[in-house]
């Protein structure tokens, strides 16, 4: 299969923690590849965080929405692939509304895969999750398995999964979707479970553990998930979906004595949540194999430069941090 060659990428959401992430990887990996950037802009200091790529002339950063139909069009007759991280799961460190998720991750991403269509790009991808699988009930999911969403933001997920896999069918667009496992690492927003944890372990504050702490998830430094998410862009095969993971499968109580260990705190800082759910998510990450891609960095060793990087930029996430 011949690779696509995509010069000119809109990737929307692309102030977000992934979505930035990716934008950098690419930045640094292709000298010749221009990016545009379309976000809402909605996190505090989001645009801040990526003021250190203003003065390149390959980046262009556009505040919008992905429900503005004209403005994705606009952008998406300049480019020849898109990327989709835009999602609504949080808005001022609150849960979002059903409205505003179904609005975001199904309208938005409507008017995105319309906009691919319409100018006959090269390769539309999706980053899912993968709780659309809902909690693993025996062997861990599957690519063809069925879907079990169990909250609002992933129910949204899953439907613009949906759509995106209508398109490819029924226009024949080069849809691939990749259905990621929780990621973690420097400029991590504090309203996601890693990143809080170590800003409230650095402080000396309780440590939030969800339930009795054994639901287990594996997790994935931000740098090998945005690698996993640019190799299957490049290399996937259209209407496919790919699950991202690796490594080390974690309970919530172990993540915690892990962070706490790092940041040189006593055990007893972990506070179990009783009222939350009980969950645990396991996938199958085999499909990525053929493509040549591996996490490179093990769960420990992410979570030491995570910690260290939070410790020497406290300023950064106290700026950002939820009251």
């Amino acid at each position: 299969m011949a690779h696509p060659r995509i010069r000119h990428l809109l990737v929307a959401g692309g102030a977000g923690f992934l979505g930035a992430a990716f934008v950098r990887d690419r930045l640094r990996a292709d000298p010749e590849i221009l990016i545009t950037v379309l976000d809402a802009l909605r996190r505090p200091a989001a645009a801040g965080d990526l003021a250190d790529l203003v003065e390149d002339r390959r980046f262009r950063l556009v505040q919008g929405d992905v429900c503005d139909r004209s403005l994705v069009e606009d952008l998406a007759g300049k480019a020849d692939a898109i990327v989709n991280f835009a999602s609504e799961e949080f808005v001022g460190g609150s849960s979002a509304d059903a409205p505003a998720f179904a609005r975001t991750d199904v309208q938005g991403t409507a008017n995105l895969l319309e906009a691919a269509r319409k100018f006959r790009h090269q390769r539309f991808l999706l980053a899912s999750s993968m709780e659309v699988y809902g909690p693993v009930k025996g062997a861990p999911n599957r690519e063809d398995d069925a879907i079990d969403p169990r909250t609002l933001a992933a129910a949204a997920r899953a439907a613009a999964g949906m759509l995106a896999r209508a398109y490819q069918v029924s226009h024949g667009l080069p849809v691939l979707i990749t259905r990621g496992v929780p990621s973690y690492g420097p400029r991590q927003p504090l309203d996601q479970p890693v990143a809080g944890m170590i800003a409230a372990a650095l402080q000396g504050l309780p440590v939030a553990v969800d339930a009795d702490g054994s639901a287990a998830r594996n997790y994935l430094f931000v740098d090998d998930q945005v690698g996993a998410v640019a190799r299957v862009l490049w290399k996937g095969e259209p209407g496919t979906t790919y699950n991202i993971g690796g490594g080390l499968q974690v309970s919530g109580s172990d993540l915690a004595d892990m962070i706490l260990r790092l940041c040189r705190r006593a055990p007893s800082l972990k506070r179990f949540l009783k009222d939350a759910p009980r969950w645990s998510y396991a996938i199958d990450t085999r499909r990525m194999r053929p493509l040549g891609w591996e996490p490179r960095t093990t769960l420990s060793e992410g979570l030491r430069l995570t910690v260290d990087w939070y410790r020497t930029n406290e300023s950064w996430w106290r700026e950002r941090q939820v009251a």
